[in-house]
Order: C-alpha cells, then structure tokens, then sequence
C-alpha cells in the first residue's frame, strides 16, 4: 500500500473516532446499571403484548405515541391527569414554577431509569414528569381520603413494567407539595409517608382483583385509612401495624414495589450435588398425575407469601391463587419484571409461574386444582385457565438449583418410593380380588395348590423310586 493511501486510511478512522467519541453515549457505559425501568424481555412474543399495554392511562414515556382508537382512548385521560394536577397545586397553595424546577432537576437521572432514550424534547418531558407524578400521588391522596373511588382498570395500569415512573419523582412531590406541619412523621415506621400510601394501595388493590393471591396474614391487619380520614389528609392517619416487612432501600417503582410486597422474603436457591442427567429437581408431574400417583393437593392455609410452597408425607400444600381478568396483566408483568436486569437474581417468582406450567396442561388439571380449593377461576372457562398459565412456557429457565429444587426432587422420590411399594400391593390386591374374593374360590385355590404338590411327588417318586 503507498504511503498516500495510509494516510488516508489513517485520516479517516482518526476522523470516525472522533465521531464516536462526540456521541452522547460515549462514556456512558455503565449507565445501563442505572436502568431500572423496562421494556418488556424479548422472548414474549407479540401475541401477549395486550398484558403489557395500558387501557386508560400511560405514565412515563414507552406508551404515549400510540395511534389509532388506542392512541385517542389513551389521549382522552390526560384531561384527568391535568384535574389531578389541580388539585395538588390547591392543597397547599405551592406554585408551579417550583415543581417545574424540581422536576427539571430530576430531569437526568429520570431519563438514565429508562432501557429506551426517549425522543422527548426537554420541555415536554419534564412536563411529562410533573403530570404522571402528580397523577400517581394525588390519586393515592384522593383514594384514601374518599374522594375518588378505587378503580381496577387504572389499578391494572399502574402496575405494568413499561408504564412506570420512578418513585423518587412521586417522593419529590410529596416533599414540596404538602405543608411541613401538615405532613406526618413517618420515620419511626421506617417508611415515608408515600411509600405507606403505595402499600395500602396495593393492599387495596390485591384483597380486590387478586383476590386470593395469599400475603402474609399481618398485611390483612392494615387499618382502612378512609374509616380515619375525614376533611384532612393528615388529620388522623392510622398507625401501619409493626408487623409490615420493611420496603426495599430504595423503591424504583410501583411494579417494584408491588413485586416486594408478594415476594417479601424470597427464598435462597437450593444447592444440588445430583448428577448432570438428573432432572428429578427440574420437573414436577401434572395435578393429574400427582393424584392418580396417591399424592393429595391442599390448599396452604397460612402461608408466609404466595411462593410458599411445601411437601410432606405425602400432601403437597400450595397458596390459593385466584385467575382473573385484572390479574392476568398483573402476574406477567411481575415475572417481566423479575426476569430484568434489577430483579432477584434467583428468579423465584419465574420458577413459581413453571411450577404452575407444570401442574397444569390439561383442563382436567385446572377442575382438580379448582376442586381441591387451590385455584380459584374468574374467567370464562377451564381451557382459558390453562392457555394463560402454559404461555409462560416461552420463560427459557432450567436450572436445577433454584428455590423450589428440594421440593421438587421430595415430590419425585416420594412418587417413585410409593411406587415401588405399592407394586406388589396391586399384585396382592389382584391375587385378592381374582382368586380370593368368595370362600368357593379360595377352597378351589387351595384344592388346586394341594393336587399341584400331590402331583410333583408322585412325579419325584416315579422317577427316583
């Protein structure tokens, strides 16, 4: 190559570095750690991503350039979000210019909480910020006080994974947009107040649609502030219970919140020395199979959380878990969740959708689960039951030391045990049944064994004599 020539190739990926170190991303590598604000994972495909889209209301920046009838229907709730914020700048007299200034304070490290850059211009933006966050927070403050009624359609929304503002926008508000004197100490409860009305919003919100997805019994202790609150939001706040488990350092989000509220304790990986071809800790056999194999389903009466799961003697006890129309979105966007780069690492809640994928196949599994009072079923039928519960089979998880592994391989030993016993208790219950079931049949037995011995000694004698 001539001299020219490479210093024209030299020039040139001189001129491309620069480039690339002139983009806004250069530097930013480990900005990536900071998202915690999700897209749904890949693998989901595009049939299930109604469970993933708001009806009503977006909040943050993923949903609100949708068209067509769903772009309109979603446009028509800003109005409500604009009355919202309304009435937050009246609560206290606070003015606009001061939450536009903390919010554009905010505006950075807000943008850095998302997987997607978001094409927003500066302005609108920050004003997305200021109504989805005022939204969120007056609707806790309105909720509880009575002034607005509980809504399953924007309880749903509120808890999808791509439609999520981060929580330290909503604690923003809460600072500057109520009195000091008017806002209570929470401190001594290890929660602020904000993080006590998300509480007792999803508690509003699960004893309504989930209905019967199980959480701790303290959590049902949690005192109806509507009963205490009258004309003040503060006036008379009751206490929440000490037993609430303490909230997360630092809560990203609802659905964050949501997912620690259900999974307050998630329980360690079980460490396996089993051999590689092993996969007794890997499956479980279907409700069906479980029952024609001698084993008995039950419902947990008091479990610590819905992953509560546990085996022994022969009864395998799980949590009540009610399907419905609400909580259909809900479930999938927690194991979305959990599957993101700041979930648990051990994926439990993942690993409790499989256990439900395993025990359920058929529509038969469903009526058994149903009849034994575990599975509760609000929608139309058996068949849509299984066909939600077997789509998380597109969840690429098969490890063998997760969290449910002990049980699993007690479950499949327990079944291999009480098979080989019971084998030659079905050869003795048919000797039973077949040759013993009538006195006559006995004495016929026992005739035929008398003249098969009588011959076998003439036989002996006939030839040796």
């Amino acid at each position: 190559m001539e001299e020219t020539q490479i210093d024209i190739v030299v020039g040139e990926v001189s001129r491309l570095a620069k480039s690339m170190q002139s983009d806004p991303f250069w530097g930013k590598t480990n900005e990536a750690n900071n998202f915690t604000i999700f897209r749904k994972p890949h693998h989901i495909s595009q049939s299930k991503k109604k469970l993933f889209e708001p009806s009503v209301i977006t909040i943050g920046p993923f949903h609100r350039d949708q068209k067509g009838q769903k772009g309109l229907q979603l446009q028509a709730f800003e109005e409500e979000k604009w009355r919202l914020l309304q009435g937050f700048l009246s609560r206290s007299s606070i003015s606009l210019d001061l939450c536009l200034k903390e919010m554009k304070s905010l505006e950075e490290e807000t943008r850095t909480c998302y997987s997607e850059k978001s094409t927003l211009d500066s302005d609108t933006f920050v004003k997305m910020m200021l109504l989805d966050g005022c939204f969120v927070l007056e609707y806790f403050l309105q909720l509880f006080i009575g002034k607005l009624n509980y809504s399953r359609v924007i309880y749903r929304d509120l808890l999808l994974l791509e439609n999520q503002i981060p929580f330290f926008i909503i604690e923003k508000l809460y600072q500057i947009g109520l009195n000091q004197e008017d806002r209570l100490n929470f401190e001594k409860y290890r929660m602020s107040f904000v993080k006590y009305l998300a509480y007792m919003f999803l508690t509003l919100g699960l004893a309504k649609d989930i209905n019967s997805i199980p959480y701790p019994p303290t959590f049902k202790k949690v005192p109806d502030p509507r009963a205490e609150i009258q004309d003040s939001i503060h006036s008379k706040i009751p206490e929440p219970p000490a037993e609430i488990p303490n909230p997360p350092d630092k809560i990203h989000h609802l659905v964050h919140l949501c997912y620690h509220y259900l999974v307050p304790h998630p329980e360690p990986r079980v460490p396996l020395n089993s051999e590689k071809g092993d996969i007794s800790s890997m499956v479980i056999p279907s409700a069906t199979e479980l029952k024609n194999k001698g084993l008995k389903l039950k419902p947990k009466s008091n479990p610590k959380h819905m992953l509560d799961i546990s085996f022994d003697h022969g009864v395998l006890q799980i949590p009540k878990l009610a399907i419905t129309a609400e909580n259909k979105p809900i479930l999938a966007n927690l194991v979305a969740f959990e599957q993101s780069k700041h979930a648990n690492k051990d994926l439990p809640f993942t690993r409790f959708v499989i256990f439900l994928d395993n025990l359920i196949n058929t529509v038969s599994d469903v009526k058994i689960l149903q009849k034994c009072g575990i599975v509760e079923n609000w929608l139309d039928s058996e068949k849509e039951v299984t066909q939600f519960i077997n789509q998380f089979t597109e969840v690429d998880f098969f490890e063998r030391d997760h969290y449910l592994a002990g049980l699993y391989m007690k479950v499949n030993g327990y079944i291999k045990s009480n098979w080989d016993q019971s084998r030659w208790k079905k050869q003795r219950a048919k000797l039973k049944r077949e040759y013993f079931s009538s006195p006559w049949k006995a004495i016929s037995v026992v005739a035929a064994f008398i003249l098969l011995v009588l011959t076998c000694v003439q036989t002996f004698y006939a030839v040796y004599a």
